[in-house]
Order: structure tokens, then C-alpha cells, then sequence
């Protein structure tokens, strides 16, 4: 689970800190990477046409609190002052890594729509508040698997299979109980141009905790390496889900 964050925390973690300076050490992994973001965030600001700058200010602003309602979230229970806490910082610092991602990803948003471009699907996306898709589009089908983690609870969620595509949209629907209406999973591809994939689900909850979910709006940062697109047709195809 946790794929999504275990690779920056696999990056962080390789740093040892010296015993009895983890505050220290970990407030100045936060600021290098606090600083490494704010200057890609400028280099948007300054290349971005700006409706779509618009819309990366806006969740920018989201995102701040987001990162500190969850970085603290632990500090305050244990009824510690979250910036005398090393843990608070060094989970700022692994959000930011993740962010920093994100924001790349939008060097290559708003490409034209894909609409019936074959293709045009594929890659690994995110959302930057715990959710991860990827997805691949062959011979009219969309294989995709759809993994979340979120809030301070860690609650997860995950699905992947096969979705029905008809132009820039897909839907995947599953029904695991004659009693229960079907579970949808709506795939829409760049329809506010910005190059994102919005997920909209419905009676999703067999596939996740309760305080997990699957809607939002995932944009691409990365390509699909050959083994993981092995991986993602198998997978799809076989079917899988799992929650918590």
C-alpha cells in the first residue's frame, strides 16, 4: 500500500541522523525540499498558461493544509507540540517529495483531448492527496489499477480491471451481490483540458475503507515502465480489490 509513499520514504530514510539532533535534521530535509517545491511552483507560475496556473494555485493552497492537518495529525494526538516533533517534519517533508511529482506533471498538461486517439490513456497518475491510477488503453478496453490511501487514519482502497471505452470516456462497473446495486468507477480523459483523468465512483465502498475513496482528478507524472505494463494487463485481467 503504501507503494505510494514508500518510495520517498525509501529516499528520506536513507539519510541517518545523528542521535539527539532528529529535530534538527529533520526541519532542514523539510526545508530543502519546501524549497525545491516553492521553486517549481514559480517555474509554473511563469510557464503555465494561466488558466491552468489557476487551477494549480488553487490546490496548491488546498494542499498546504492538507500536508499539515496530516503531518500533525499524530503530534496532537499524542499531545505534543507538532513543530517540537522530529515524526511531523519528516512527514512534511515525504508529502513534499510526493507534491514536488505532481507538480512536474504539469509540465505536460493540456495536451489536445484524446478522443479516440489509442493510447493517449496510458501512464501513472496521481492525485497528490494519497491516490494512485495507472492505466493503459488496448484494443478498446482501459486496464487500470486504482490504489488510495488517505487521511491521517490511513485508510486504503483499491481496484483495478478492465473499463468499457467510448471517446475520452470509461466506465468500469462490477456488481458482487445480487442485493446491491453495481459498483462504477467513470474514467473522463482531459475534459476540462488540462490533461487530467477525473474519477467519479459509485457504491465503491466494497473497495475501500470508509473513510477512503476513489473520485478526484489524477494528473500524469510518470510513464509506464514495460514491466509494470506487464504487470497492469495480468492484473486487470485476473481482477483484484482490497480495503481498509
Amino acid at each position: 500500500m503504501v507503494r505510494i509513499f514508500l518510495i520517498v520514504a525509501i529516499t528520506l530514510g536513507s539519510i541517518p541522523l545523528a542521535p539527539g539532533k532528529e529535530l534538527d535534521r529533520a526541519k532542514v530535509e523539510f526545508a530543502v525540499q519546501d524549497k525545491l517545491l516553492n521553486e517549481i511552483y514559480q517555474d509554473l507560475r511563469k510557464t503555465l498558461p494561466a488558466d491552468l496556473f489557476a487551477k494549480v494555485r488553487e490546490d496548491q493552497r488546498r494542499w498546504i493544509g492538507y500536508r499539515d492537518y496530516i503531518s500533525s495529525a499524530e503530534s496532537k494526538r499524542l499531545q505534543k507540540n507538532p513543530e517540537d516533533d522530529p515524526d511531523y517534519w519528516t512527514s512534511a517533508a515525504l508529502m513534499t517529495v510526493n507534491r514536488i511529482t505532481w507538480l512536474k506533471g504539469w509540465k505536460g498538461a493540456g495536451a489536445p483531448p484524446s478522443r479516440g486517439i489509442p493510447g493517449k490513456w496510458d501512464g501513472i497518475y496521481r492525485d497528490s492527496y494519497g491516490g494512485e491510477l495507472q492505466i493503459v488503453e488496448r484494443g478498446g478496453k482501459l486496464y487500470f489499477s486504482l490504489v488510495v490511501v488517505r487521511g491521517p487514519t490511513f485508510h486504503s482502497g483499491a481496484c483495478d480491471g478492465q473499463a468499457e471505452v467510448n471517446g475520452s470516456m470509461a466506465r468500469f462497473s462490477v456488481r458482487y451481490s445480487p442485493d446491491e446495486a453495481p459498483a462504477w468507477l467513470t474514467f473522463l480523459n482531459n475534459r476540462q483540458g488540462d490533461g487530467r483523468i477525473e474519477v467519479i465512483g459509485e457504491n465503491t465502498g466494497f473497495f475501500h475503507g470508509a473513510r477512503a475513496y476513489f473520485q478526484g482528478h489524477y494528473l500524469r507524472v510518470q510513464t509506464l515502465q514495460p514491466q509494470d505494463l506487464e504487470k497492469l494487463l495480468k492484473g486487470s485481467s485476473e481482477g483484484g480489490t482490497t480495503g481498509e
